[in-house]
């Protein structure tokens, strides 16, 4: 499984959301993306749409306040942290 890590915190532009979408896209079976950001909008709206329009799994939490870590997987692949909540 490779892990891949995109940092989008600060403002959001839609480049930072074009790269998402990018890299979501490529996601091969046993990878994972890591994606972490401070906008309320892509944490809980343009990430998710674009994890159902690629079908992967989206797991969501707050390490922080203000701070999100999303982590989207191919939908059908098992989850080594258990399943989703």
């Amino acid at each position: 499984m490779t892990t891949r890590r995109l940092d989008i915190t600060g403002p959001v532009s839609p480049y930072c959301i074009l790269a998402v979408q990018k890299k979501a896209k490529a996601l091969l079976p046993s990878d994972e993306l890591i994606i972490t950001c401070t906008s309320t909008p892509a944490a809980t709206t343009y990430i998710p749409r674009i994890a159902q329009e690629h079908s992967l799994a989206i797991r969501s939490r707050k390490p922080a306040k203000g701070l999100w870590e999303i982590t989207l997987t191919r939908a059908g692949t098992k989850n080594p942290a258990g399943p989703d909540p």
